[in-house]
């Protein structure tokens, strides 16, 4: 999997967009700046995936439009994790998190890790309609690889609730 450890811009463009949120201000002050990041962790995480996946021409042709079309799914979940994130940096730099905020982005959170589910199990069959089993398996730990590799990235940047 050199192709992923040789996507390590993706995961740092990822924790690019805490650390914008929590060193300069809020998501409309850098909506910019951050759908730029999450533009090029897109264009990474595609080649990621065409570089690791070693689709057959046939095969290219019925997953890439399917693909783009999760992504875009993946997207508009991600930007609510996102705005959890950005809503979280305005109460932390503010030190004004009360508890019923903090409870609500708990559930926030949970809610949108469900929603990521929901999103895999949608397109897992129509995945397997145009991919044989093993390189649909590969694809999705591809795609939990560099997911887990962006979480991990975030996760170090946003700082604990005190």
């Amino acid at each position: 999997m050199s192709g992923l450890r040789a996507s390590l811009a993706f995961g740092l463009a990822g924790a690019l967009v805490a650390t914008i949120v929590f060193a300069q201000g809020s998501y409309k002050q850098h909506k910019e700046q951050i759908e730029l990041t999450r533009w090029s962790i897109q264009s990474e995480r595609k080649a990621a995936v065409a570089n690791n996946l070693q689709l057959s021409e046939q095969e290219s042709k019925s997953f890439w439009p399917l693909y783009d079309d999760y992504r875009a799914a993946m997207g508009k979940v991600g930007e609510r994790t996102i705005k959890l994130i950005t809503g979280y940096a305005d109460a932390y730099t503010k030190n004004n998190l009360s508890n019923d905020q903090a409870l609500q982005m708990v559930n926030d959170y949970l809610s949108i890790e469900t929603d990521k589910l929901k999103v895999k199990k949608r397109y897992l069959k129509r995945f397997q309609d145009v991919l044989p089993p093993k390189k649909l398996a590969r694809f999705f730990q591809i795609d939990n690889k560099m997911d887990a590799f962006i979480n991990a990235t975030i996760a170090k940047e946003v700082p604990l609730v005190e």
